[in-house]
């Protein structure tokens, strides 16, 4: 029998992970996040100008602070699928992800052989500086680096069996604010046909035998993606946390100022 991934491993012992985004190139901020007890650090290339470098350091942090990374780049192209798992990056996703041949991109650059095509490098993090045997590198690499699609779109939604049916894709992450938007429905997350469609894609994801990642911190779509099947559910985020925090710190201090 296959060994399981060390992904797949927390899911069977915990059910459902629990992520949080780190905006920043802080280092210290992923560690955090991890030791406090996140189970995911997203990074994201696509909206907050992540470099690969910056990438590297974030996973490293995770890491130590016992978290696993999953980082979005900016596309399927072969620099950000390969550049994110030469640094370690434990889950890549690409974002607006709408049809198989882009799937199949992604696993063309992110699998070795016989899945895909991946180029090999043997002193990168992503097949553990080189220490070990380069052929039981390569297959660990495959094992535990971990390819998701972004379903975001309605184009998507239209396709997302052909997309899920790739091999070497280890499943989806559903995005609901675009998906909101690309239904002409921005933010409606409380709309009925939005969340049919929503939960409809985590159903897709797990028939398919793949995991489903949502990203939401709205409690309702929580606890209905939770009832989908979702086994990572991406809640919170750093920008998020400190503009509330900060808010209601000036907000308290002023009252005390001005008692």
């Amino acid at each position: 029998m296959n060994e399981p991934s060390q992904l797949h491993a927390k899911i069977q012992s915990k059910r459902v992970l629990i992520g949080c985004t780190i905006e920043s190139a802080s280092p210290a901020t992923a560690e955090l996040a991890a030791m406090i007890g996140f189970d995911v650090i997203w990074a994201d290339m696509e909206h907050h100008g992540l470099s690969l470098l910056d990438a590297q350091m974030l996973g490293q942090a995770a890491k130590a602070g016992g978290a696993m990374t999953i980082l979005r780049v900016p596309s399927a192209a072969r620099p950000h699928v390969l550049g994110g798992l030469e640094r370690g990056a434990d889950m890549i996703m690409a974002p607006m992800v709408e049809s198989a041949d882009t799937a199949r991109q992604m696993v063309e650059f992110g699998k070795y052989k016989p899945l895909g095509n991946r180029g090999f490098v043997g002193s990168s993090r992503g097949v553990g500086y080189g220490l070990g045997a380069p052929l039981a590198n390569m297959e660990r690499a495959n094992r535990e680096s971990h390819l998701f699609v972004q379903i975001e779109t309605i184009e998507g939604v239209k396709r997302c069996k052909e997309i899920l049916s790739v091999e070497g894709i280890s499943g989806a992450v559903i995005g609901p604010a675009d998906l909101s938007v690309s239904m002409g429905k921005p933010l409606a997350f409380d709309d009925q046909e939005f969340v049919q469609i929503f939960c409809g894609l985590i159903r897709a994801v797990r028939v398919q035998n793949k995991i489903a990642v949502a990203a939401t911190g709205n409690p309702a779509l929580v606890k209905a993606a939770i009832q989908a099947g979702a086994q990572i559910i991406v809640t919170t985020g750093e920008r998020p946390v400190l503009k509330a925090g900060w808010q209601q710190n000036l907000k308290d201090m002023a009252a005390l100022i001005h008692a």
